[in-house]
This record gives C-alpha cells, sequence and structure tokens, in this order.
C-alpha cells in the first residue's frame, strides 16, 4: 500500500509532546511522504503557534475551544487525502519504522480496517493497548476491583494481561492513542461518533467495523511510545466525568440482552458509583500529597 498517507494528530496544552510527535513522523523510515494535520483544541500553550512556526509543511485546524477529540478526528478528515489515516495523540511518538510495518501488515491483510501497532509507556514497558469487549460480569468487577488490583481475573482478561503481545492477533478493540484506519473504512462508517465527546470512540469505531465486517488487529511492531494521559492531567474530574459518560452511551448503544431496561439501569447506576468513587479517591490523594505523601491519581484510560 504506497498511497497516500494521512497523519492526524488531536492536541490540546501539551507543546513539548506534540513537537516529539512531529519530530518522529518526520524521521519515518517511508520516503513516499505523509500528509499530517493538527488539530488544536483551544490550546492556550503557544502549541499552534510552535506548528506553524516550526513544521510549516503540517495542515493546522485551530478551534477556539475544546471540540472533543471525535469532533476534532472528524474535522481533519474530512480534508485528508490519505487511503490510510493514523489518528494519533500528540503524546505519542512514533518508532521510525511504525509507517512502514503498520502499511505492510495492511497490504498482507486486506480484511483489516483497523490496526493498532505495540504500544509501550514511556520506560518502554507494555501498554495493553489491545482489549476485549466485557462481559457484563467483567466489566463490573474490572471496574471496581480494577481501581486497587490490576491482577484480578476480570481485569486480566480484558487487558489480555497473560497473553504476550508478541504476535500479530484479531483483537477486539485497539487504542485510540494510535490507530490506523483505511479510509474506505471510516468513509462508510461515517467517522468517529461525534458523540462521544471524549474517551470509549476508539471502542466504538471498532465496533461497528466488526460490525460490518472488518477484522481489527494487532501487530507487534511498529512501536509507538505513549506517555499516557497528558492532556486529561489538567482536569482529572472533568476527564473522568467524561469516560463515564461515554461508557454509559457505548452501553447503552450496543447492548441487546434481555432485561434491557433492567440491565441499563442497573449499569447507569454503577458507572455513577464508579465516577464518586474515582472523585473520592483523587481527592483523598491529592490531600495526602500536599501532606507530603505519595503522588498519585487515577486517570481515565489508565485502567
Amino acid at each position: 500500500m504506497r498511497g497516500a498517507v494521512t497523519a492526524i494528530i488531536i492536541n490540546r496544552n501539551t507543546r513539548e509532546f506534540l513537537r516529539d510527535c512531529l519530530d518522529s513522523i518526520g524521521a519515518q523510515d517511508f520516503p513516499e511522504g505523509i500528509e499530517v494535520w493538527v488539530v488544536d483544541n483551544g490550546s492556550n500553550d503557544g502549541s499552534p503557534q510552535m506548528v506553524l512556526s516550526e513544521f510549516p509543511g503540517t495542515n493546522l485546524v485551530w478551534n477556539d475551544g475544546n471540540t472533543g477529540y471525535s469532533k476534532a478526528c472528524n474535522q481533519a478528515a474530512l480534508n485528508a487525502t490519505g487511503e490510510v489515516l493514523f489518528f494519533m495523540n500528540s503524546d505519542v511518538s512514533l518508532s521510525p519504522s511504525t509507517v512502514r510495518e503498520v502499511l505492510a501488515y495492511l497490504d498482507a491483510r486486506p480484511e483489516v480496517g483497523i490496526v493498532g501497532p505495540r504500544v509501550l509507556n514511556s520506560d518502554g514497558s507494555l501498554q495493553y493497548s489491545c482489549r476485549e469487549f466485557p462481559s457484563i460480569k467483567d466489566a463490573f468487577f474490572h471496574a471496581f476491583l480494577g481501581l486497587f488490583s490490576a491482577g484480578n481475573a476480570s481485569t486480566e482478561r480484558y487487558r489480555k494481561m497473560g497473553w504476550a503481545h508478541d504476535e500479530e492477533m484479531e483483537v477486539d478493540w485497539v487504542s485510540g492513542c494510535f490507530m490506523a484506519v483505511r479510509r474506505e473504512v471510516f468513509d462508510a462508517l461515517g467517522g468517529f461518533d461525534e458523540g462521544y465527546f471524549m474517551y470509549v470512540e476508539d471502542v466504538d469505531i471498532c465496533w461497528r467495523a466488526a460490525r460490518s465486517g472488518w477484522v481489527v488487529g494487532y501487530l507487534p511492531r511498529g512501536d509507538v511510545f505513549h506517555h499516557i494521559g497528558m492532556s486529561s492531567q489538567a482536569v482529572p474530574t472533568r476527564m473522568v466525568l467524561h469516560h463515564h459518560l461515554s461508557m454509559l452511551r457505548f452501553h447503552r448503544r450496543t447492548y441487546s440482552g434481555r432485561a434491557k431496561i433492567l440491565v441499563n439501569s442497573s449499569v447507569a447506576a454503577g458507572i455513577a458509583v464508579r465516577f464518586l468513587v474515582i472523585v473520592a479517591l483523587n481527592t483523598f490523594y491529592r490531600l495526602r500529597a500536599a501532606l507530603g505523601g505519595v503522588k498519585r491519581v487515577i486517570m481515565p484510560g489508565r485502567q
């Protein structure tokens, strides 16, 4: 696959990470060239000015405020020319082989509509970036036990923690911190669902792609480093709220089992309780840190 490739980066107040991300795109082992779009969602840290002055070949969408992740992705995709669209957070950096490896994989697997390469944390450790659609039972236990212990069975199944992530695999969904989507798939699905302001839009588009007959793939090559949660750290409570609202939206749009009214009500109550528990824990952690204790914050997406 050697047609046009478009990288779409969504940014809000992560100027230094955005610079590193753009530098890593420019360093790709891919001589055919990459079209780059940055959508800035109301940054006040000089991010748009940095793009204009340091990366003059980059297309910039400069929004007055935070339009949300899904809408920002769709804004850039509307005018992008790539046959493959790379959607990524501003707090990722690519290894030199990322684009080449992903395109070679898509060449070899025409049934794959969406793929995510291996994602690593800042220190090089594995980030669990491909997951399963959990059962109601696993979702419940992961949602609460996972806040305190990542080693519980439900969390391990959901995050595919018992697998070494060293081989290609068909998966339920891959993280939107970096995902490659065939243009034909993106257009056929109508892009990202803008009803998700932030979070779970990646789960949703993978779910819709699978329902349309496409495979979602995981690639253990072309590593991407994700310095997770950089945009969210400034306003964690608001981002936690958006995460939980998105979880509720996805459940309601995809659940079709028996006793739908009862199940939906129970799930909504559980999501509300989980949100309040996380807010309480984060408040406690902030007070503890202010008194000289260990610093910690529960960020959406880290569970």
